[in-house]
């Protein structure tokens, strides 16, 4: 009988349990796993597989059946398991050679190593949120702001269907077709199983027929799209941008190997290069608008907005429906003061209701009007996995803040994994704990954020510096989010570890130094009359 199994006749299994493995704590209600205060970055597919495996400890746990249970589908290949596995004992820190959590065994699977106990579940007031109903009616007031990655993704009717050519004629390409196809209609749900469970398609697809152009762009855009909206492992960023790059190397014209390629460096924080990859890909073909509205989005990171605007309005004339473009212009629209801003958002909530993306934006708008409750009743209308999403709690914890819900917020940014770790650090310093502060301020981190081109995550570490109550080196971090293109002086304003920094004579001058970069855009935009009609149109 297997630790579950046991549970149910004792009648304590509902549902939701918490597990403790050696010194790992694994939360099912909150999908994380724990080492002491801290919360280790497990993909969902990675942490799918372990909770398999928790679940029919002390058994063995077959390919077959880890295929079904993780994946929800048949086609997943012994050696896709094998590398799932090699990356969760990396998570975890598990060697095999002496495994404390994983063990293989030989002609049977995978099975853990050691004891598994069950805890008390946690405190239901703590994530009252994740069982919340969902309201009726989307919320209509604020605007959304695009942060992190852009989360383009294009139709793969279209994009992926590159080769233009009959069907194959062979079984085995049969076969590879038919999965290629179901793994877009799952990565048309735009959601974290079923983004996992495509990806598991598409290798198997590849086995089948490892030449397959379509295949191997639409893993690329995959890999892309779990690297920056579901929290995707390093590994997916790199693997996405190789085989970008091979489909380029193999036909060098093709437009939407360029968009894979734009994307999987844009993933990587890597914009100042996605940018050319990108206007390079419309430049092949002009009917590929979405390359234009990605574009706009780098722009708008650069705090470009007038150039942003004017891609936005090329490819919509083209007849562009590029999922985001009505977010993005709307976002430029609150920058600037613009009286279609409301326009734009109502277009872009009835495109994309109940989307991480815009339900994010939304709750950013209320958090820069000094908003939070509005922010956390936006949060709530996330649906399924997307309520946990690493963006979705990051900004769920942010307005906890605000609210002066410490233990709440600190609960929450920790499952937010890597995104809620300079908000628990700031959180931390103005307690008179720097110890996170230090590990991110080590010189190898600051290696990497200084050759990074995102001005927010200039305004992070500012954020930590002026809740360490070094205000001078917050400044500096401060006016070079500005140089980098950082336009939003109310998310400054509305900030919880700011406040005194922007009252200052320095913390004043950033501000009045945005506002004389958002008017130099706004005179441009007025002096553009397409644009001004553009706007104007209903």
């Amino acid at each position: 009988m297997n630790f579950l199994e046991a549970l149910i006749l004792k009648g304590r299994y509902d549902g939701a349990m918490r597990y403790v493995l050696n010194d790992l704590t694994i939360d099912t209600k909150a999908r994380n796993v724990r080492r002491g205060d801290i919360t280790l970055k497990l993909p969902d597919l990675s942490y799918d597989v372990l909770l398999a495996l928790v679940k029919m400890a002390p058994d063995p746990l077959g390919s077959t059946e880890i295929s079904q249970q993780a994946w929800g589908t048949d086609h997943v290949t012994n050696e896709t398991i094998s590398q799932r596995i090699t990356l969760l004992r990396k998570s975890l820190d598990d060697d095999p050679k002496d495994p404390r959590y994983i063990r293989t065994v030989r002609g049977k699977g995978y099975a853990i190593a050691g004891q598994i106990a069950c805890i008390e579940e946690p405190s239901r007031d703590t994530f009252d949120w994740l069982a919340k109903p969902k309201p009726r009616a989307m919320m209509t007031a604020g605007v959304a702001v695009l942060a992190g990655a852009a989360f383009l993704f294009l139709s793969f009717p279209k994009a992926a269907l590159e080769s233009g050519g009959a069907l194959a004629q062979s079984s085995q390409n049969t076969d590879s077709q038919t999965l290629l196809q179901r793994a877009r209609q799952q990565l048309s749900l735009h959601q974290s199983l079923e983004t996992d469970r495509a990806i598991a398609m598409l290798r198997e697809a590849l086995v089948k027929d490892p030449d397959s152009f379509d295949a191997r762009l639409t893993m690329s855009f995959a890999l892309s799209t779990r690297a920056t909206k579901f929290g995707g492992d390093e590994p997916d960023e790199q693997e996405a941008e190789t085989i970008a790059r091979a489909l380029i190397s193999e036909r060098p014209g093709n437009s939407n190997a360029w968009s894979a390629l734009a994307y999987s460096l844009g993933s990587q924080g890597r914009m100042n290069e996605s940018l050319p990859a990108y206007r390079r890909a419309h430049q092949l073909d002009p009917a590929n608008t979405a390359a234009l509205s990605s574009a706009a989005y780098v722009l708008l990171l650069r705090g470009e907005l007038h150039q942003a605007l004017l891609l936005e309005m090329k490819a919509k004339q083209a007849g562009g429906n590029s999922r985001y473009a009505e977010i993005q212009i709307a976002q430029i629209m609150e920058l600037i003061d613009h009286p279609s801003v409301s326009h734009w958002r109502e277009r872009a909530l009835a495109l994309n209701p109940g989307q991480v993306v815009v339900l994010g934006e939304i709750a950013r708008s209320h958090l820069r009007d000094g908003n939070p409750e509005s922010a956390l009743e936006t949060l709530d209308q996330a649906d399924g996995q997307d309520r946990v999403a690493p963006q979705i709690l990051q900004l769920r914890g942010r307005a906890n803040i605000s609210l002066g819900r410490i233990a709440v917020a600190r609960q929450i940014l920790g499952e937010a994994g890597w995104r809620g770790e300079y908000d628990l650090a700031a959180l931390d310093a103005l307690s008179g704990d720097d110890d996170r502060a230090n590990a991110i301020f080590n010189p190898v981190k600051l290696a990497d954020i200084e050759s990074d081109p995102d001005p927010q995550s200039r305004v992070q570490l500012a954020e930590i510096r002026s809740a360490q109550g070094k205000q001078d080196q917050a400044l500096r971090l401060l006016s070079q989010a500005v140089s980098l293109g950082w336009r939003d002086a109310r998310w400054l304003e509305h900030s919880p570890f700011l406040g005194e920094l922007l009252a200052s004579e320095g913390g004043k001058a950033i501000g009045d130094r945005i506002e004389r970069e958002i008017e130099a855009q706004r005179m441009l935009i007025a002096a553009t009359v397409p644009l001004t009609e553009f706007l104007a149109r209903r």
